[in-house]
C-alpha cells in the first residue's frame, strides 16, 4: 500500500472519538457488512495507537500485531486496509442518513414508489410533509427539501394518477425560490472572497434578476430578503441603508437559519463593518463589537466547541477599539480554553499584550510579547509592530532602531505576502523618519503623522477581514 493510502486511513482514524470507535466496532462485528474477522483485528490495532496518542507504526509492525499467525503479506495488508477504509466510509454514510431525516424519507419514498408499495409510499409522504412543515428552518435547505418533496410527489402522480393535478405551479414557484436564495447566497460569498483576495467574478444572471427580486413578493421571504440586502450592502459604495435593513431582518428571523448559516451571516456583517472602520468610519466600531457580543452569546462562532483564533483576535480588537477593557479580560479568560491547543498560549499572550499596550502598561505588554511562539506569521508581524510602538512610546530609541533593523531582516527572510511585506516595510520606514525629526518640533511631528496616517500611539489595534 502506498504512503498516501496509508495516510488516508490513518488520518481518518485520528478523527474518531471513543463513541464512534465503539459504533464502528459494532459495524465490523455484523456479518451483513463484514465477512472476515481480520478487518476488525486491524481496526483494533490502529485505534489503540490512536487512543494512546501514539504515531501509527510501519506497515510491517501493523501486520504483525493484527495478524500474528500469518507471515507478512503486503498485498493482503493492502487489501484489508482498503476494506477497512470502505467500511468506515459506510459508517459515516449511515450516520449522515440518520441525522438527515428529510433526506432519508425522500429516499424511502423513492424506494416505495419503485416497488409500487402504495400504502407505504403514502405513509412516508404524509410523515415527510409533517416533518417539513414543522421543522423551524426556512432557509436554502428548507426550500431545496420542499422542492425535492414536490418533485417526488409529481413523479408518483404522473405514473399512478394521470388525470390528477400535478401541482406544477407550486413546483415552478419553489424552483424560483431555490434558485434565488442559492444565487444570492453564493454571490455574497463571491463578493467576500473577491474583497479579500482581489479576485474577479462574474455574477452571471443575478444582476438581471435584481429588479424582479425587489418586488414586494420576494422581499417578504426572509431567506431571499436577507441575502438580497447583504448583496446590496456588499456591492454598493454607500451600503449603510441596506446594512440596516439586513440587520433588522437578521435579528427578527434568527430561528429560520441554522447555526452555521448564522455564523456566515454575522461574518458578512462584521467584515462589512471592519472595512468601514478601515476607511476611517469610527461609528462602525460599536457595530462590530455588538455583533461579536451577540454572536458569542448565541454560540454562533463556535465550531465543534472551538473558537477560531482569527475570530478571537478580532473580538479582542473590537473590544479594544471600543475601550471595553474589562469585558475583553473576561472574554480572554472565558474563551482561551476554546482555542486550538496548538495556538492557545501564543494567541492568549498576543491578545493580552495588545490589551496591556492599550492600557499603557508597557512592561506587562512586553512580558506577554516574550511568551508568543513563532507558529503564526501574521501574529508575529503584528507583535513586532507592537514592540516597535512600545519602544517609541517609552522613547527607548536605541532599542527601537535595533528592533527596526532586526524587523527588516525578519521580513526579508520569511515567505511574506507582497501585501504584508509592503505594509510592514513601509511602517518601518515611516517610524525611522518620524524618530529622525527634531524631538522638540511637535508641529513637524504632528504634520508628519497626519500626512502618513500615523495616529497618536499609532493605530492601537487592527481587525482583519476573516
Amino acid at each position: 500500500m502506498s504512503q498516501v493510502e496509508n495516510y488516508k486511513l490513518y488520518e481518518t482514524i485520528q478523527t474518531l472519538d471513543k463513541k464512534e470507535i465503539r459504533q464502528i466496532k459494532r459495524v465490523l462485528e455484523s456479518p451483513f457488512f463484514v465477512l472476515r474477522n481480520d478487518v476488525g483485528n486491524l481496526f483494533e490495532v490502529l485505534t489503540k495507537y490512536h487512543l494512546k496518542g501514539k504515531p501509527f507504526p510501519k506497515k510491517e509492525v501493523v501486520f504483525q500485531k493484527a495478524f500474528p499467525q500469518k507471515e507478512y503479506d503486503y498485498t493482503f495488508l493492502r487489501g484489508t486496509m482498503s476494506d477497512l477504509f470502505e467500511l468506515i466510509e459506510e459508517y459515516f454514510l449511515i450516520q449522515k442518513r440518520r441525522n438527515g431525516k428529510l433526506k432519508t424519507r425522500h429516499l424511502l419514498a423513492e424506494i416505495y414508489r419503485e416497488r409500487k408499495l402504495l400504502k407505504a409510499y403514502q405513509s412516508v409522504v404524509k410523515k415527510t410533509a409533517t416533518i417539513l412543515e414543522n421543522q423551524p428552518l426556512r432557509n436554502e435547505f428548507y426550500y431545496q427539501q420542499l422542492l425535492n418533496f414536490q418533485l417526488e410527489e409529481m413523479t408518483f402522480k404522473v405514473k399512478n394518477q394521470r388525470t390528477r393535478d400535478f401541482n406544477l405551479g407550486a413546483i415552478s414557484e419553489t424552483i424560483d425560490l431555490v434558485f434565488l436564495v442559492q444565487k444570492l447566497k453564493f454571490a455574497c460569498s463571491q463578493i467576500s472572497h473577491q474583497q479579500v483576495f482581489k479576485a474577479e467574478y462574474d455574477f452571471g444572471l443575478l444582476p438581471h434578476f435584481l429588479p424582479m427580486i425587489e418586488q414586494e413578493k420576494y422581499l417578504k421571504i426572509p431567506a431571499i430578503a436577507i441575502y438580497y440586502y447583504c448583496y446590496r450592502f456588499l456591492t454598493e459604495e454607500n451600503g449603510d441603508a441596506f446594512f440596516k435593513k439586513f440587520k433588522t431582518i437578521l435579528f427578527q428571523n434568527k430561528e429560520l437559519f441554522d447555526v452555521l448559516e448564522m455564523k456566515e451571516l454575522y461574518l458578512f456583517a462584521i467584515n462589512f463593518c471592519i472595512r468601514k472602520l478601515n476607511q476611517g468610519k469610527r461609528k462602525f466600531g460599536n457595530e462590530v463589537l455588538n455583533l461579536y457580543k451577540d454572536g458569542l452569546e448565541a454560540n454562533y462562532f463556535l465550531e465543534n466547541g472551538m473558537l477560531s483564533r482569527f475570530t478571537f483576535n478580532n473580538i479582542v480588537a473590537a473590544g479594544i477599539y471600543s475601550e471595553e477593557f474589562d469585558w475583553i479580560e473576561k472574554i480572554i479568560e472565558t474563551y482561551s480554553e476554546k482555542l486550538e491547543e496548538e495556538y492557545r498560549d501564543s494567541t492568549v499572550n498576543f491578545n493580552l499584550a495588545r490589551l496591556e499596550y492599550t492600557r499603557k502598561n508597557y512592561g506587562k505588554a512586553m512580558l506577554h510579547l516574550q511568551e508568543i511562539g513563532s507558529k503564526d506569521l501574521v501574529n508575529n508581524l503584528i507583535s513586532k509592530t507592537l514592540l516597535m510602538r512600545i519602544y517609541y512610546e517609552l522613547e527607548e530609541f536605541d532599542s527601537l532602531f535595533s528592533h527596526l533593523d532586526s524587523f527588516q531582516i525578519y521580513i526579508r527572510r520569511r515567505e511574506v505576502s507582497d501585501f504584508h511585506r509592503k505594509n510592514y516595510m513601509n511602517a518601518i520606514r515611516l517610524v525611522k523618519k518620524l524618530v529622525s525629526l527634531p524631538k522638540l518640533d511637535k508641529k513637524a511631528r504632528t504634520t508628519f503623522k497626519k500626512r502618513n496616517r500615523i495616529r497618536g500611539n499609532f493605530d492601537r489595534t487592527r481587525m482583519v477581514v476573516k
